[in-house]
């Protein structure tokens, strides 16, 4: 399953101005494949828009409980005080189309 997590900071949060947050935000980019490998999930890509204050991360993971535990991750906290986290299930093309397939097989 494919998560979206979208990371939003206040600008006076921001690693840019803020010593102590560009280093939790360094560790954890380092660190992340190595962490969520941990979980069984792999990182499909982490993307900031640095003037928005926001990155966006999509996540493959195994089921959810995979996910809760990687956020719950000690490891993982400092990202989660930084930022106001929001998290979506997405789904691939492949699977978008799949979905509607059937959803008109089964709406008839």
């Amino acid at each position: 399953m494919f998560i979206l997590q979208i990371m939003r900071h206040s600008p006076e949060s921001c690693p840019l101005g803020n010593p102590k947050n560009l280093d939790l935000m360094i560790q954890w980019l380092e660190t992340l494949e190595n962490l969520t490998a941990k979980y069984d999930i792999k990182v499909v890509g982490v993307w900031t828009d640095r003037a928005g204050h926001t990155s966006y991360a999509i996540f493959d993971a195994p089921n959810m409980e995979a996910f809760t535990q990687f956020e719950i991750d000690p490891k993982n906290i400092p990202i989660i005080t930084l930022n106001d986290i929001e998290k979506r299930v997405i789904t691939s093309i492949k699977e978008t189309l799949a979905f509607f397939k059937e959803y008109k097989t089964t709406t008839k």
